[in-house]
């Protein structure tokens, strides 16, 4: 119970974050509407009903109308309000805690994204913002039952004290079945669910994206899909159905024993009636706060229930908050190293690296350094720990042992955020946006104002000015089809693009990482040209598996199984006939 209402708790935070007094005046407008509003009918009817008896209801119309009246405008005022106001603040609740989520996603590192443990955390988030927002109104429903036992406990506590327990005695056996039947109905509406919608969501992309649909529409596998939709759903709804099914008869027959209570309730108020202890408008209100008093009871109890289910998939959204990044930045950073007019100098030193729940090294004792202005080309096949290198460098990674030094100090020791604003970087896996072409350079540097003259400069550096000009919009252009008047790129047009972001960094290092394997010989030929011309004072660091593109790099290392076992320009290690010229060669083959 104590875990219960602190997560209700919790999401009322939430709530009042988002939406502030209007989480009061919705908890206030479903009592009144629900439960107040309704007691003040029946105790104004029941008096004009004694009135009428007693031949004097004209000497008090004008109070009970009055009241009636006042009752009524405040009924209809909230709920007007609440009708149309709800789903504004519905959706304001909603975006808030997409924005949390978001804000917690940009402040966790590289290395946090990559634990499966994470991944777990992050795929039950599906469902979890419907899950607080339905929480909130649960507990809406709570507060107003509660009020309406309240209410129902007073007025009927005086006469009849006996009908309290009664009630509450006779729901407990129906509250017990249908908690049951929450408890094993519950993953049916989020976790099993979310499965199923996965799979068809899945499906859906394959069958329309641009990458998938053309081989879908040549295999004809459009059929087959829908078979695995229908067995996915099949083996969703059978154990759906049978759960519900047998819960409908239990809950049936539980409820015999509330309608006995109900029925003796208003047995021993009709007796009371009929020995004029109560009065023909006194009855009426009882008879309708004995109902009260039943529904009231069966609320809370059925209300409390669906807030426990519910609790533990709250409590995986804050879990998920709690999330810290895999690196911790230093409290009390040195700040950053500069040396006047010599550039940076970037040192491993007998570093070894091992991924986490890993025991094999990636690299081992390994050491290197990069001099100022150095050109470096970094080769070797897959899995010989280049694309580690980069991670360590750009420190995503902490080394295992050993250590990374920036002109001379540890990097473990210098401000995080200052350090990545040293390095421009283009990587394989480069992101897309599918916003404007001048959102895509300036990114690049969120700190720089995107002045036109210098977006101008990015583009020439990239090579992106050879097609700016067939842009209808120019800068204001929406480039990608996934949003309305998006004009798509080919994959050539998107890598000069991504590299005017890295360009407009203007960044001492820039770091190439098989940033072209997705276009041609040629294209990629010209990219790295433009940053050999162009980018003379700064460190290049190029990862890539085309070696004909990086021979003119002043310094080609060649990994295998995480160590440098070659190293010195193209023509040195082409006389040495080693791993570098046997790849080279292989290559070379491949082209002619």
């Amino acid at each position: 119970m104590k875990k219960n209402f602190y997560y209700i708790w919790k999401v009322l935070q939430f709530a009042w974050r988002a939406n502030g007094l209007y989480v009061s005046v919705k908890i206030f407008t479903d009592v009144y509407t629900a439960t107040l509003y309704p007691l003040i009918q029946m105790i104004l009817l029941a008096r004009v009903i004694d009135l009428l008896v007693e031949n004097m209801l004209l000497e008090n119309l004008l109070w009970i109308g009055a009241a009636y009246t006042s009752a009524s405008l405040l009924n209809y005022y909230l709920a007007n309000y609440d009708g149309l106001k709800q789903p504004y603040f519905q959706n304001k609740m909603e975006f808030y805690l997409d924005s949390v989520i978001t804000q917690k996603l940009s402040q966790l590192d590289p290395a946090t994204f990559e634990k499966a443990k994470f991944q777990n955390s992050l795929a039950q988030l599906n469902g979890t913002i419907g899950v607080m927002v339905m929480l909130q109104e649960r507990l809406s429903g709570l507060i107003n039952a509660i009020v309406k036992v309240i209410a129902a406990g007073i007025i009927l506590f005086p006469l009849f004290p006996i009908f309290i327990p009664l009630i509450v005695i006779a729901t407990l056996p129906a509250y017990f079945v249908a908690d049951r039947y929450r408890v094993k109905l519950f993953p049916y509406f989020i976790t099993k669910r979310a499965k199923v919608r996965r799979v068809i969501t899945y499906i859906y992309n394959l069958l329309s994206s641009d990458s998938t649909s053309k081989e879908a529409a040549i295999f004809k596998t459009g059929s087959v899909m829908q078979q695995k939709i229908s067995q996915v759903k099949k083996g969703y709804f059978i154990p759906f159905n049978k759960i519900s099914e047998r819960g409908v008869y239990l809950q049936f027959l539980s409820t015999f024993l509330q309608l006995a209570a109900f029925l003796y309730a208003q047995y021993l108020l009709l007796l009371s009636v009929l020995r004029h202890v109560v009065s023909i408008g006194q009855f009426t209100l009882y008879f309708q706060q004995i109902m009260n008093l039943a529904y009231g009871v069966e609320n809370i109890l059925g209300m409390y229930s669906s807030i426990s289910m519910r609790v533990d998939t709250v409590e995986a959204f804050f879990q998920f908050l709690e999330i810290e990044s895999m690196i911790k930045p230093n409290p009390h950073p040195i700040p950053f190293p500069e040396k006047k007019d010599q550039g940076i100098e970037i040192a491993f030193r007998n570093v070894s690296f091992h991924y986490p729940k890993q025991d094999r090294d990636i690299l081992h004792d390994f050491n290197l350094t990069m001099h100022p202005g150095e050109k470096i080309a970094i080769v070797g096949e897959n899995g010989a720990g280049k694309t580690t290198l980069i991670k360590l460098l750009l420190r995503f990674y902490d080394v295992t042992e050993g250590e990374l030094l920036i002109n001379g100090i540890n990097i473990k020791e210098l401000d995080l955020n200052e350090w990545h604003k040293k390095v421009g970087a283009l990587f394989q896996d480069f992101i897309k946006y599918q916003f404007t072409f001048k959102d895509n350079i300036a990114f690049g540097d969120l700190d720089k104002k995107p002045d036109e003259s210098l977006l101008r400069t990015a583009m020439k550096q990239s090579g992106a000015d050879t097609y700016f000009g067939t842009l209808p919009k120019g800068f204001d252009q929406i480039v990608g089809k996934m949003f309305d008047e998006g004009i798509d790129l080919s994959g050539g047009q998107w890598q000069k693009l991504a590299l005017a972001r890295a360009f407009f960094r203007n960044a001492p290092i820039l770091i190439l990482d098989e940033p072209t394997s997705a276009i041609d010989a040629k294209a990629e030929y010209e990219i790295f040209e433009n940053v050999q011309k162009l980018q003379k004072d700064k460190t290049v660091i190029i990862i890539s598996h085309r070696f004909s593109t990086v021979r003119n790099a002043d310094r080609i290392l060649v990994l295998d199984e995480g160590k440098i076992v070659e190293e010195g320009n193209h023509e040195k290690l082409m006389k040495k006939k080693g791993l570098y010229a046997e790849l080279f060669e292989l290559q070379a083959k491949g082209y002619k």
